[in-house]
C-alpha cells in the first residue's frame, strides 16, 4: 500500500499487479486489492500468470476494484473472446507477442469490437532502439490504428531512449506497463523524486510526509 501511494505521488496513471505465488481471485489477494483500491485514486491492472477458469474468477477480481485484466500469452483465443463478451474488451485484454499474426487477426478483432491488445516484449528483455523490431512495431501500430484498436506495451522499455522511441512511433500505442526499469531508476524524472524523498525523511510536518495520502476520505473518480 505504501508503494502504491508513492507511485501515485510520482504521477503514475495506473498500477499493474502481478501475483507470482497465488492467484488474484484467492481471498488474501482480493483483500490486498481492496486495500490498494482504497489507498489510491488511479486504476489497478492485473497481469495474470494463468487464465481464469470461469467467469466467477474474473468477476471476483473485477468486483474487488481491478479495472483491467491482462490474460497470459497462452490463453486460448476462444476463451478470451468468451470473457470479452461477458466483461467487455476494456476489462479483459489479450496478451500477444511479436509472433502474433496481426494482419490476419486485427480485422476479425475489429468486427468483434475488440478495443485493446497488449504486446508482451519481456521474453526479449527489451528492444534495441534502432533494431528491426521497432520498425515492425511501427507497422503494427499503424495497422491497429486503421482498425481502431489500442495497444499497450508490456515491458520491453529499459530506459528513457526506448520510452521516447515508443512515443515517437505514434499509431495505436497509447500506454506502457513498466517493470524492471522503473525499479532501477532508469528515467531522469526519478532523480527528482529520490531527492524529494531524501528531504522528506528529515521533515516532521505531516504535510511533507510522502507516505501521507492526500486523497484520504475523498471519493474516487
Amino acid at each position: 500500500v505504501d508503494r502504491a501511494r508513492l507511485l501515485r505521488k510520482e504521477n503514475s496513471k495506473m498500477i499493474n499487479l502481478q501475483f507470482v505465488d497465488c492467484d488474484p481471485w484467492e481471498a488474501p489477494s482480493l483483500a490486498l486489492i481492496r486495500r490498494l483500491r482504497a489507498a489510491v485514486d488511479i486504476p489497478l491492472g492485473v497481469s495474470l500468470a494463468e487464465a481464469p477458469k470461469s467467469n466467477a474468477e474474473c468477476r471476483a477480481v473485477l468486483d474487488a476494484g481491478v479495472y483491467r485484466l491482462f490474460l497470459p500469452l497462452d490463453t486460448p483465443e476462444e476463451l478470451y473472446l468468451t470473457y470479452c463478451g461477458a466483461f467487455t474488451s476494456r476489462k479483459i485484454i489479450p496478451t500477444v507477442d511479436l509472433t502474433f499474426d496481426f494482419a490476419a487477426k486485427l480485422p476479425m478483432y475489429h468486427e468483434r469490437k475488440i478495443e485493446r491488445l497488449a504486446i508482451d516484449i519481456s521474453p526479449r528483455d527489451g528492444l534495441e532502439t534502432e533494431g528491426m523490431e521497432w520498425q515492425r512495431l511501427a507497422a503494427i501500430g499503424e495497422l491497429a490504428q486503421k482498425h481502431n484498436i489500442h495497444l499497450t506495451m508490456l515491458h520491453g522499455v529499459r530506459g528513457y531512449p526506448e520510452l521516447k522511441h515508443l512515443q515517437d512511433l505514434g499509431g495505436a500505442f497509447d500506454s506502457l506497463v513498466l517493470c524492471r526499469a522503473l525499479n532501477e531508476n532508469r528515467f531522469p524524472c526519478q532523480l527528482i523524486w529520490r531527492e524529494v524523498e531524501a528531504m522528506a525523511a528529515f521533515e516532521t510536518s505531516p504535510a511533507s510526509n510522502l507516505w501521507t495520502n492526500p486523497l484520504e476520505g475523498r471519493p474516487h473518480v
